[in-house]
């Protein structure tokens, strides 16, 4: 079994997920568990992410697809939002391709901003 890890921002928290497949001979890959960790640690929301990636590798593990929990799973919730993430970014999760710090985005649970065009930032301008 193979193991790969990506950052990711969720309501301006930083996580890291930990995805374990097993790629077949067809380089095909089967995802078998994924691991959601906060950094740095909040022992409540801890438990609470330990307990999602627990549901979503044994979901994993009895066949479901990332497809498959990424529509089952809404994007108000940090698993659903991993989830969905997983599905939009699988080839580059799987390749190793990490994104730089300054790329990572903040993906909001909050489903009245989940829609919502982010806001423009302040224009700033050089007076000499």
């Amino acid at each position: 079994m193979k193991c790969v890890t990506f950052p990711m921002r969720i309501d301006n928290r930083n996580l890291t997920v930990v995805v374990d497949y097993i790629e077949k001979e067809d380089k095909h890959y089967t995802i078998k568990a994924a691991w959601i960790k906060l950094v740095p640690q909040d022992s409540y929301l801890d438990r609470e992410l330990r307990a999602s990636g627990k549901m979503l590798s044994r979901c994993f593990q009895r066949g479901e697809s990332v497809k498959d929990m990424a529509d089952t799973l809404s994007q108000d919730n940090i698993a659903g939002v991993v989830a969905n993430y997983m599905k939009k970014h699988m080839v580059d999760i799987l390749s190793g391709k990490q994104p730089a710090e300054d790329e990572l985005k903040n993906i909001s649970t909050d489903p009245y901003r989940i829609k919502a065009k982010p806001p423009e930032p302040p224009e700033i301008k050089n007076e000499p």
